[in-house]
């Protein structure tokens, strides 16, 4: 594009001085276009699609930062942090990742001081599940699977010329545009849904050839009247038989105008079906 654009410029420049000038510069071949089944069948191998290495799902034990999560109490507050995290301690959290990447995380329960520790102690042992669940929800169509439709399901695919762009329904009111650049990394995937409006912007590494997730930004908008929520998460891997999966997460929310941070260590790994 810039060769063309220098030699549209000469030519101007030079007038009718030079009519053989433009006559003389070889138009470049126009760059065809990508059909659309092979920018779906490329764009499914370009993943790292653990279901076709073996993967079966795996168990871990999960271990937020609660010194981290609770920074601006410990400013505020110093003997009800110290109380809180050495509480907060005593909670050990273990998770399970299934086959097809569903999540589920359970925990201990620990003695509290009061009904009112008793109910702080419930609602972070939520927040820790919606956040780890949550996580995984999104981490599954971009590692276990892939987050191109199948072969066969419905899909438009087209050729943007800097970028490829796909789009497809899905059950219960669901729209999916998804954006790739030209190696087929997915840019931006925006889900259209009755109760909530969602984009998200993965970034990738290459591992053996394929995409592995390294992270992602997101914005999240329900449609019910609830409070949006941008998100900002880094991912660092580890192998397990030689299979990427989380070792630290590290989670960013705004929300309200508030900040929050949260990191999760993901360690005892065991690999389903040892």
């Amino acid at each position: 594009m810039r060769c063309r654009f220098a030699t549209l410029l000469l030519t101007g420049f030079v007038g009718l001085a030079a009519p053989t000038l433009k006559a003389a510069q070889a138009e470049p071949p126009a760059k065809a276009k990508v059909q659309p089944e092979a920018i779906l069948s490329q764009a499914r191998g370009a993943y790292v699609g653990l279901s076709d290495k073996g993967f079966r799902g795996y168990r871990f034990a999960v271990t937020p930062d609660w010194p981290l999560t609770l920074v601006e109490l410990a400013k505020t507050n110093p003997a009800g942090y110290e109380a809180a995290v050495k509480l907060l301690k005593q909670i050990r959290y273990e998770g399970r990742v299934g086959a097809h990447g569903q999540s589920q995380v359970t925990h201990n329960f620990v003695d509290a001081p009061n009904e009112g520790a008793t109910s702080g102690l419930n609602q972070v042992n939520q927040g820790v599940e919606q956040a780890i669940n949550g996580f995984f929800q999104t981490w599954a169509p971009f590692m276990v699977h892939s987050p191109i439709p199948p072969s066969g399901a419905p899909c438009k695919a087209e050729d943007l010329g800097t970028h490829f762009q796909l789009n497809w329904e899905e059950r219960g009111g669901v729209s999916v545009d998804l954006r790739l650049d030209r190696t087929f990394a997915v840019t931006e995937m925006k889900v259209i849904a009755p109760a909530f409006h969602a984009a998200i912007r993965p970034t990738f590494d290459r591992q053996a050839g394929t995409f592995v997730l390294t992270g992602y930004d997101a914005d999240f908008t329900p449609q019910n009247g609830g409070a949006a929520m941008t998100l900002k998460v880094l991912i660092v891997n580890q192998a397990l038989d030689g299979m990427p999966v989380p070792a630290n997460l590290d989670v960013t929310v705004w929300t309200q105008g508030r900040k929050e941070r949260m990191t999760f260590a993901f360690t005892e790994l065991k690999a389903e079906g040892k």
